[in-house]
C-alpha cells in the first residue's frame, strides 16, 4: 500500500474482477480486468489477493478435486469464494501447494428460515 500511496510504481485496484492474464513468452505480463460494467487493461507484474474455494460446489471445483470429502459440508466462505484466481494461475501453467488444507469452521449460524443453506454466516464474526 505504501509504495502505491507514495509512488505510481504500484496501483491497487479494487472490487474488480480479474477474467484473464496476458502473458508473453511464457510470462504473465498483465491482466484484463472488469470494474463497474467496463473492461480494463494493466501491463506489468501482476499480485493476486484472492480468496479461497470453499463456497464452489460445483463438480468441477478445487474443493471437489482436492477435498471431496468436504462438500456435503456448508461453508462460512463469501459466496465469491470460487478459487477464480487460482484457477486462472493453473490454466497458464501457474503450481500450486497445499490445496488439500481446507480449513472447516464448526460454528456456523443457521438460519431458521433456510436451515438448508450452504453458505452459512461466521458466528464468530457475530458474536
Amino acid at each position: 500500500e505504501k509504495v502505491a500511496e507514495k509512488t505510481d510504481l504500484a496501483r491497487i485496484i479494487t472490487k474488480a474482477k480479474v477474467f484473464k492474464l496476458v502473458t508473453e513468452g511464457g510470462a504473465v505480463v498483465g491482466c484484463v480486468y472488469e470494474k463497474g460494467g467496463q473492461n480494463f487493461q494493466e501491463f506489468g507484474p501482476v499480485i493476486f489477493a484472492t480468496c479461497g474455494f470453499g463456497a464452489d460446489f460445483t463438480s468441477n471445483s478445487l474443493l471437489a478435486q482436492y477435498r471431496p470429502d468436504l462438500m456435503h459440508l456448508p461453508t462460512t466462505n463469501g459466496e465469491h469464494c470460487t478459487g477464480d484466481g487460482i484457477k486462472m494461475g493453473e490454466a497458464i501453467g501457474a503450481k500450486t501447494i497445499d490445496l488439500e488444507w481446507v480449513q472447516v469452521h464448526p460454528t456456523g449460524l443457521v438460519k431458521p428460515d433456510d436451515a438448508d443453506a450452504k453458505i452459512k454466516f461466521l458466528a464468530a464474526e457475530a458474536l
